[in-house]
């Protein structure tokens, strides 16, 4: 298969900083934030009640993550990400088929190499066991 490959390029100390920008700022927008917004409301609320526990940055970043993950986890399609396939593929006997073939060619292709590396191999044990314990030879 011929694909295409994008390769992200980085020249030097500036383009080493530029990628740390950007992976910072990605972390800041998707992490940080809406983790220090869902502490601010969570501390918020405990303020009406009696003996919540107090939220740090740390505990609002984690219940993040968990509002995000259950999010993208329960949804059924309905978001742009979700799980799934986009069309099942149901089970083709012809397609089956052809794959077992291709996959029996390639073994009979790959058969006689491995015979001869077998054959090989019992050609240097044979030479081995003729000589005798100290005239062994040093194969590298």
């Amino acid at each position: 298969m011929n694909k295409k490959f994008r390769v992200i390029k980085i020249n030097g100390f500036r383009g080493l900083f530029f990628a740390l920008f950007c992976v910072g700022c990605l972390i800041a927008g998707f992490l940080l934030f809406p983790g220090w917004v869902c502490m601010h409301i969570w501390n918020y609320f405990t303020g009406f009640f009696i003996q919540l526990p107090v939220m740090h940055m740390v505990h609002g970043i984690l219940l993040w993550c968990i509002i995000a993950l259950s999010i993208y986890a329960l949804n059924r399609g309905h978001l742009t990400i979700s799980f799934g396939t986009a069309s099942p593929i149901a089970p083709n006997e012809e397609r089956l088929k052809e794959v077992i073939s291709k996959i029996n060619e390639r073994n009979a292709n790959i058969l006689p190499i491995i015979k001869k590396l077998e054959e090989s191999d019992n050609i240097l044990h044979s030479d081995d066991e003729k000589q005798g314990p100290d005239e062994k030879k040093i194969i590298k």
